[in-house]
Parts: C-alpha cells; structure tokens; sequence
C-alpha cells in the first residue's frame, strides 16, 4: 500500500500492483521501470497537495467573501475573483526560484485573465445602456458594483444609444446573448484557473523544492503529477466540476497536456504550447463555448444558456471581434476585433506614428507591436481557428520578453514614431531610436507585476 497525506490524516487510496505501483488512470504512460520516484520522494511530493489545493480554492472562494455571494448575478463578487485569478497566475510566473518562468503560459494567464476581465467590464456596460434598474419584487439578471440591478426591458429602442452603450458594432448581438456571454465568461474564467492554476503551481512547486526540470528527470516528474491528478480527483471532486468524473482535469486526451508538461521540463518552448490545445480543445470547449451538462450538471448548464446558449456565446465572441482599437489618437482597421494585449491596462506601451501635415499633426497607431498582436480572423468559437491563434500570443509574450521586436528605423521627416502608453503622454514621449530602442522586458515584468498585486 502507499499513502497519499494531507494535512489532517493519512489516507490510504490504492493497492500496489507486483512492480510496486498504484495503478494510475490518467497516465499516458504504460508501467516503466526508468520513471519510478522514489518512494521517499513520493511521501514528500504528497506534501504539496493539500498547499496546491488550498491556494486554488482560497481563490475560488473570494467571490463569497466580504458578504458578497457567488450568484450568477453578482457582477462585482465575479470581477473581484477574476483579480485574484490573475494576480496568481502572475506570482507563479514571477517567482525568482526554480524554473518558474520556462512557465510562459502563467505570464501569459496574468495578463489574458486580466483582459477577459475588461471583457466583462465591457458586456456589463452593454447591459446597463441596453436594460434598464430593476424595479421592486424584480430578480435582476447582473447586480452591478454600486448595487443597480438590471433587468432587460425588452425596449429595442434602447439600443439606439451607441453613445451611452460605447460600440455601435454590438449591433449584432441582444441582450440575452451580452448576458450569456458575461456568465460563460466569469464560468470560463475559473474552469480553466481550477484545472490549469493547480497544474502551474504544481509544476511550480514541484521544481522549487525538488529540481526534476533542472536534472532532466522528466517521465519522473510526469509520473509524479500522475499521483497528484489522481489525488485531485479523489479528494475535491466535489470543489468543481473539472475535478468530477467526466471533468477535464489532468485528462489525458489526445496527450496534449501531459507533452505540453513534457515541454516545460525539457524547456522547449514549441513542445510546451500543447497545453494550449488542452486549455482550448478540452476545457474551454466543453465549458464555455459548447457546454456539456455531463461535465456541469442541468443546473449550471441551465444558468449558461443551456444548448441555445452555445449558439448565443458564438454570437457575443464574433460581435467583439468587431470591436475596433480606437483611443483619442486615432484608430486602425489592422487592430479591430479580438486581440492579445500584454500589459495590466485595457491599453499597452505601443508604437504611435505622428503624421505632420499643412497646419495638422494626425497620429496613428499601426504597423507591429510588441505588447499587440490582432486576432487572425475568422469563426473565434471554432477551437481550430482560435488554438493556433493563442499558441501565436504565448510566441509573441516570449518574443517581448526576449526583446524580439523589429523596431521601425528610418522615416521621412514629417513623421514620427513614439512608444508610449497613457494616451495623454505623446508630448512628452522622446522619439524612438533604432539603435537604442526601449527595453521590452523590464516593461512586461512590470506589468505582471501590476497584475499581482491585484489579488
């Protein structure tokens, strides 16, 4: 027999097969001789398991604090989680020991976390100017931070106030989808934390106190996040559904995750992005964009649209696709719709070209960017379209970081180009050298930075 340990009990799980191991469900490896911890290594890895778990679920359960519930319509309990959510994946990626950050996916998390945060902003503001406060007796739909509910008046008129509402391009979508999209977003937002947050800190931890990464112990490592799966499951199957039977976590599936982890710890970058096909393909697929009710139950798939909401949350993705780059500077076609930003603001450093003219100054931001990198185009809720998409943004977070950017060179002199990021700056910025350009990683650190001291 071996033991799995947690903070109150020793609790015995599995009988030994005759070559001394537990069988292993989740395992995409058959038994093997040359990946055996050692047993003693076994009794300390248990160790992290009840640490992981209680940082995952102190997350989960922010919503619930400050006498604020996790109700489909508490809008403010929702954003004050989506913070912590982010401001974790951040301090997983800016841990100085280890081998933290060959972790590119949790810099990468900080800041996509951050901005589907300003997603919701964006559709709880569509559903204020489109519905109206909800009167006495009325169940709101979204409880907003100062406390207003709202309720859909059902008044087509109302959509009329582009100004109010922000973006005359939601046109395409109605209210009811604008709410779905908001809940399957929060729902999304957490589904992939509980299964990929306890991943990362799991590799995390793992490499801080034992160094398999660093000594090339890699199907050892597996074969310890195996038992840590298995644990999981077990244990807090009952915490959220991608812990339950039919749940993502840890699922071996076309092998995607366990040789995205094979990647880390070979530090192959390329080999690691198949973590995103687990994240894309298995979790948010079967939970945000075509719901499953075997993996969430009738209840949560009723509060998410049910199967007419997988055909409302394809409109709300497609609608924000048409939603352009604009601030008071300018805009630019080659940015409109979905795309990565990597900074903690709804806007990041960026390069903005200045265009003199007969008795006017115009400036515009186009071209390249290293905290900027626009969706592809097409169907956002088809998981071949976006998989690659997102394998591109975690190439481009690792090009900023190794300062990887082409910077503009020589231009005539009526332009200019600037790198700036406050929109009210342009005058003070200094012009872009190409031969002394601004350093992009000190600027992405600190912006994770900002993200982590959020939550």
């Amino acid at each position: 027999m071996f033991a799995y340990l947690d903070q109150h009990r020793i609790i015995l799980r599995q009988t030994a097969e005759p070559g001394g191991r537990a069988p292993n469900h989740f395992s995409t490896q058959t038994s093997a001789a040359t990946s055996k911890p050692q047993e003693c290594h076994r009794c300390q890895c248990e160790k992290l398991y009840p640490e992981i778990m209680s940082r995952i679920l102190r997350v989960r359960n922010l919503c619930s604090d400050r006498g604020g519930s996790c109700s489909v319509e508490n809008f403010s309990a929702f954003r004050r989680r989506n913070n912590a959510i982010s401001a974790d994946y951040a301090r997983i990626y800016l841990k100085t020991t280890g081998e933290a950050k060959r972790l590119k996916f949790a810099g990468g998390a900080a800041l996509g976390s951050t901005h589907i945060g300003y997603g919701m902003d964006l559709a709880a503001k569509m559903l204020r100017s489109w519905g109206t406060s909800a009167g006495k007796g009325q169940t709101p739909d979204l409880v907003l931070d100062d406390g207003t509910g709202i309720v859909n008046d059902g008044l087509a008129g109302d959509l009329i106030d582009w100004k109010e509402a922000g973006s005359r391009l939601f046109a395409s979508v109605s209210y009811a989808d604008t709410l779905i999209g908001l809940r399957r977003l929060v729902y999304g937002n957490l589904a992939i934390y509980m299964d990929l947050g306890a991943v990362l800190h799991f590799c995390q931890m793992h490499e801080e106190r034992f160094h398999f990464f660093r000594d090339g112990k890699v199907e050892e490592f597996i074969e310890c996040f195996d038992h840590f799966v298995n644990y999981v499951k077990d244990k807090h199957r009952d915490d959220h559904e991608v812990y339950g039977p039919q749940g993502t976590f840890g699922s071996p599936k076309g092998g995607f995750l366990r040789d995205g982890l094979r990647g880390v710890a070979r530090n192959n970058l390329e080999a690691s992005l198949s973590i995103i096909d687990h994240e894309q393909r298995h979790i948010l697929e079967d939970l945000m964009y075509v719901v499953k009710p075997a993996i969430t139950g009738g209840a949560i798939h009723s509060q998410l649209g049910g199967a007419r909401g997988d055909t409302q949350f394809r409109n709300f993705m497609n609608a924000l696709d048409s939603v352009p780059y604009k601030d008071r500077y300018g805009s630019n076609p080659d940015f409109t719709g979905i795309r990565a930003v990597l900074a903690a603001t709804p806007l990041p450093y960026r390069i903005v070209t200045g265009i003199s003219g007969p008795g006017s100054y115009n400036t515009i931001v186009m071209g390249k960017q290293p905290f900027m990198l626009p969706f592809m185009g097409g169907n956002f809720a088809n998981p071949n379209v976006r998989t690659p998409w997102f394998k591109e943004v975690v190439r481009h977070f690792v090009r900023a970081e190794n300062e990887q950017f082409s910077w503009p060179s020589s231009s005539p002199p009526y332009v200019q180009q600037y790198f700036y990021k406050d929109s009210n700056t342009p005058a003070k910025a200094a012009e872009i050298n190409a031969a002394s350009p601004p350093k992009l990683r000190p600027i992405l650190y600190a912006e994770i930075a900002a993200v982590a001291g959020r939550g």
